[in-house]
């Protein structure tokens, strides 16, 4: 697929050739239960051709309730786990009070799992696309960029793994979030895992300069 392939189609001004929309976004034709699954298993498993055909001119609306759903349910398993390794525990150990605090916590957000997703989606994506504008490779604009990172939260599913499950589950979000860049986009692969790691690059070496400086200061006045 190259820049040549755009066009004026059906779902908008700029947008691509032989688009389908994601089975979460047909719910009337698969039902609901069974477009979730779908939905799941074509973003974990065919990522390329599920974000080379899905159109990013429709709305922010479905794949941000996809992606509140999704968090909604790892925030649970996540709590489930909790609760279990702590009644594990409480065989153990007398004090129930400690044991207790890590459940509540997770049970907290459990029940602000909705808005803590939100922001999370709105703030990654915002983040993301600027990053890809900078580097040049935005071409279908902030809605596209929106529904990638929105979609690729179908990685919380694998917090039904207790063990590595989470540690799965961030490299599975980075590598789908890099080919749906690449994919909706249409940009060079480069500029998509830049676009991704760029944040993350930044925010190392400013947190290197702060050490850094901190020592030299600590140095100077010992």
């Amino acid at each position: 697929m190259d820049g040549d392939s755009q066009t004026n189609g059906p779902f908008g001004t700029g947008e691509r050739e032989g688009l389908v929309l994601p089975p979460w976004e047909q719910r009337d034709r698969y039902g609901f239960l069974n477009s979730i699954y779908q939905t799941i298993k074509e973003v974990l498993f065919s990522p390329v051709q599920f974000f080379e055909r899905m159109p990013s001119q429709v709305s922010l609306a479905q794949p941000l309730f996809f992606a509140m759903v999704l968090g909604a349910v790892g925030a649970f398993f996540m709590w489930m786990w909790s609760l279990t390794f702590s009644s594990v525990q409480m065989f153990f150990d007398q004090d129930w009070s400690e044991l207790l605090k890590e459940p509540f916590i997770y049970g907290i957000f459990f029940g602000a799992s909705p808005v803590l997703t939100i922001i999370d989606v709105f703030i990654s994506a915002g983040v993301t696309h600027l990053c890809l504008m900078v580097l040049g490779g935005n071409r279908l604009g902030f809605e596209a960029t929106f529904r990638v990172v929105a979609y690729a939260q179908a990685v919380s599913i694998l917090t039904l793994l207790p063990f590595c499950g989470v540690v799965i589950l961030e490299f599975w979000f980075l590598a789908l979030v890099i080919i749906g860049l690449y994919k909706m986009h249409d940009t060079d692969l480069w500029r998509a895992i830049l676009a991704v790691f760029l944040p993350l690059l930044l925010c190392l070496f400013s947190c290197g300069g702060l050490v850094l400086f901190l020592l030299s200061v600590g140095a100077i006045s010992g």
